[in-house]
């Protein structure tokens, strides 16, 4: 079983995003972690900040964000698919650049993952989360 884990952003420092925790945080059950980072700001460090993960799971796909591409959040879905198309696992494990798991839940999905795998009935896991404000 692999277990591919993908992301995108763009100006993630700028905007705050805690996109090296985000990816951190579900690392370690993947295989692979294919992240889109968009050519963003020339004053923010995002790709720097991603590439210092150094782990040898992790790829990174440079993009550019085509104003084509971003009307009503559109952009969104095109670099995710962009990322999730370049992913070569069984399961494939979405985070957004502002989502973390927590660490105790990681066995309990990776279990989850090989005790479903063979069940082409089931398209996808879903989660319980919280969101934090403020």
């Amino acid at each position: 079983m692999k277990i591919s884990g993908f992301s995108f952003v763009r100006n993630g420092e700028k905007l705050y995003y805690p996109t090296v925790e985000a990816i951190k945080s579900i690392l370690p059950i993947c295989d692979e972690f294919v992240i889109a980072v968009g050519k963003g700001d020339e004053d923010d460090h995002s790709r720097e900040l991603i590439a210092a993960i150094n782990d040898p799971k992790l790829r990174i796909i440079d993009t550019v964000w085509e104003e084509k591409h971003c009307h009503r959040g559109m952009i969104n879905s095109y670099q995710t698919d962009i990322a999730m198309k370049a992913c070569t696992g069984d399961w494939l494990f979405y985070v957004q650049a502002d989502e973390v798991v927590h660490e105790k839940y990681l066995p309990v999905i990776k279990a989850r993952c090989e005790e479903l795998l063979q069940d082409t009935v089931v398209e996808g896991l879903l989660f319980n989360y919280k969101h934090f404000l403020g």
